[in-house]
This record gives structure tokens, C-alpha cells and sequence, in this order.
């Protein structure tokens, strides 16, 4: 019985796992006409950051700051302006996003089973634990990047106006300032910010 529930689980989990990830993506600064990004621009979310499900700060995070799912920027495409070229080549960023996302979810899921299976079979030590839980963590971590790329291409297909009208569309507002004032920037190593 306790096997078929953590079956379940994963399977809900993946389930999850993909829905999220139909959610959101990322996008280059920068647009297709050439023109300047606007400024970020920013929402105070509905809840703090740290009571969101993982994954889902990151998207937040996305959208407010201009940087628009392909799912969205596809739902908004009439009020967007999208031209025919745009909305082609959105849904071909959101196939191929929902792909990798699919394909990742899978493996995701398969290292569960796996780690359950060993438990189930008494075949389990710190060891194994750790390598299966590490290979979680890693595809989890790819799960998430590649949410975030489809958000970083989809901002490199919009124009500045688009982008602003999407802030609008959503209801964000320009963020103070001194928003970010609080972030220990020695903390922030030079490489993570040209990654």
C-alpha cells in the first residue's frame, strides 16, 4: 500500500512538475526590433517569495521584471500587437520548452521510483541515497533553467512597446529604486553574473 501512494505521489508530482513548467520561461534582454529594453519593471507579489512552491519565485520573478512566459506572451498576443512571425515563432519556443520540460519531468519521476524501489527492496545506504537525491537535484535544477531560458527568448521576441503593454496588461509598476538595496553583493560572485 505505502508503495502504490509513493507511485502516486511521483506521479502527481510530475504531473505538477510539467504544469509548472507550461507556466514559464526565459528571455534575452534585448528585443527584435533593436530598440532598448525598457527599465525592469516590478509587482509586489501576493505573497512572500519564500512561501511560493520552488520554481515558482523564479517565474514570478520572470514576469514581473519583463521577462514573459512564451504561454503568456501567446495568450496576450492580440492585445500584445503580435505580429504573424511572433506568434509562429512563440509556439515553436513553447513546443520545444514543454518538450524538454516533458522529457526532464520523466527522468525526474524515474529517479523517484528508483529511490522508492530501493527502499522498498531494503537495498538503500547513505550512499545511494546520495547519488540518487544528487540526480534529483541536478534535473530539478535543469528543470528550472529551462523554464527560465524560455522566459529570457520570449522578452528577445518582443518589441520595447510589447513589453511595456505586457507590464501593463499585468498590472506591474515600476519597481523603486532602491528595491534592490537590500542584496548582499558580496555574496553575488562575478562568474554567476555572466553565466
Amino acid at each position: 500500500m505505502e508503495i502504490t501512494m509513493a507511485r502516486r505521489f511521483v506521479a502527481t508530482l510530475a504531473l505538477g512538475l510539467i504544469l509548472a513548467g507550461s507556466l514559464a520561461f526565459s528571455m534575452l534582454s534585448g528585443s527584435r526590433d533593436g530598440t532598448t529594453p525598457p527599465a525592469p519593471v516590478v509587482a509586489a507579489p501576493a505573497r512572500p517569495l519564500a512561501s511560493l512552491p520552488a520554481g515558482a519565485s523564479d517565474i514570478r520573478s520572470a514576469e514581473r521584471n519583463l521577462y514573459p512566459a512564451p504561454e503568456t506572451a501567446l495568450q496576450l498576443a492580440d492585445d500584445l500587437g503580435l505580429d504573424p512571425a511572433q506568434r509562429q515563432d512563440l509556439r515553436m519556443l513553447q513546443q520545444r520548452v514543454d518538450g524538454e520540460l516533458t522529457a526532464l519531468s520523466r527522468r525526474i519521476a524515474s529517479e523517484e521510483r528508483r529511490l522508492d524501489f530501493a527502499f522498498a527492496q531494503g537495498n538503500v545506504n547513505p550512499g545511494r541515497i546520495d547519488g540518487i537525491t544528487a540526480q534529483i537535484g541536478t534535473l530539478q535544477g535543469r528543470l528550472r533553467a529551462t523554464r527560465l531560458r524560455g522566459h529570457l527568448a520570449t522578452r528577445s521576441l518582443l518589441n520595447a512597446d510589447q513589453l511595456l503593454r505586457y507590464a501593463e496588461l499585468r498590472g506591474f509598476q515600476p519597481a523603486p529604486p532602491d528595491t534592490f538595496d537590500d542584496l548582499d553583493r558580496d555574496d553575488i560572485r562575478h562568474d554567476d553574473l555572466n553565466r
